[in-house]
């Protein structure tokens, strides 16, 4: 049994809801560290599998790990639970289906420095089903202010992830309080983030990937249908634009908030066509009308470069000018892509 250290330097917070399958192995890749200088708080969020007693099982073997069972509530309120409970100067998030390299807590506590508010590091996309490993990796950037950090990670795809970032403790307890706002995901990440980096006064980008986020290619909290997707990504839009006018960035970095904003409309086209979830073509018009019609989204579209041919296929289509050309294709491409997953994933790997 790991005999915890009486000045614990790291907490590291593992929201918990019914990852049986996958928690062992997150586990055990989190414990294998030298330090004991760090715990583990996992937040059962009410649970209908094996997880909780998994949970508990480990806490009776591991001193440094503890245990909070709760209803379920949602993954901003499970996090927020762990938050509270923390006793670390600096605290992390893993989620329970990922894992992180060997040693991931020594190599944290490494990189932790007395001014930092926020370090990030890079990551590893692993996608299961084929077989592959996409490395993300940030420049080397100590002790940097908040726009530029941003600058960096909105590049490179890493600003909205709560994991694979430490933040000090103390920066998220002081007054405004900066917790997880329930009831906004798949976007509770973002507006934390957003809140958090308005905070910051040193940010350090480091140039190493402890962080595996493994792809199952199973149904995620961000796949799924919501009916109220488009309410909430305007609302993130909102988050976004604030951020970088309080940062400063508004104007030299257009481009890049264009290209992160539509991002966000672009989304909200499969989540209209899911299987068994299918607007109104009423519905669907409207969306695309109102897209068309807006101001916001015409400056967005003339400041964007695409990075892949789905995006490039979608502003092609927007500048055509016609809803009902919008809504015909996408319901014929992801109509395909409900019925032949075998031809989708042909279709997709040419677009990309």
């Amino acid at each position: 049994m790991i005999a915890i250290s009486t000045e614990i330097k790291l907490s590291i917070i593992v929201p918990v809801y019914n990852t049986e399958k996958y928690l062992s192995e997150c586990l055990d890749s989190l414990l294998d560290s030298k330090t004991n200088q760090y715990e583990i708080i996992l937040v059962d969020d009410g649970s209908s599998d094996s997880s909780p007693v998994l949970c508990d099982r480990y806490a009776e073997r591991f001193d440094n790990i503890r245990v909070i069972h709760q209803k379920n509530a949602g993954p901003a309120n499970a996090r927020n639970a762990g938050i509270k409970s923390a006793v670390g100067t600096h605290l992390t998030f893993v989620d329970s289906d990922d894992t992180v390299d060997a040693g991931y807590a020594d190599s944290v506590l490494k990189r932790i420095k007395s001014n930092d508010d926020i370090i990030v590091y890079g990551y590893k996309v692993e996608y299961t089903q084929k077989q592959q490993i996409r490395k993300t990796q940030l420049t080397e950037m100590p002790s940097a202010d908040s726009a530029s950090a941003v600058r960096e990670l909105e590049e490179k795809g890493g600003f909205n992830m709560v994991w694979a970032k430490v933040y000090r403790t103390r920066l998220l307890q002081e007054q405004p309080q900066t917790l997880f706002a329930p009831h906004t995901e798949p976007g509770e990440d973002l507006i934390f983030n957003c809140e958090c980096f308005m905070k910051a006064k040193s940010i350090s980008l480091v140039n190493e990937t402890f962080y595996h986020w493994v792809r199952r290619g199973e149904d995620t909290l961000a796949n799924r249908f919501r009916n109220d997707l488009y309410e909430k990504n305007l609302m993130f839009i909102d988050y976004r634009n604030c951020l970088y006018q309080g940062l400063g960035i508004y104007d030299s970095q257009f481009s890049l908030l264009s290209k992160g904003n539509l991002a966000y409309i672009f989304s909200c086209v499969p989540n209209m066509y899911r299987r068994g979830h299918i607007f109104s073509k009423s519905r669907r018009m409207a969306f695309y009308r109102e897209i068309l019609d807006s101001e916001d989204v015409a400056l967005w579209v003339n400041n964007t470069t695409p990075d892949n041919k789905l995006h490039q296929r979608f502003i092609r289509l927007y500048k055509k000018g016609s809803a009902r050309r919008m809504d015909h294709y996408y319901r014929t491409m992801l109509w395909a892509r409900n019925t032949f997953d075998g031809l989708w994933q042909i279709i997709r790997k040419r677009m990309k």
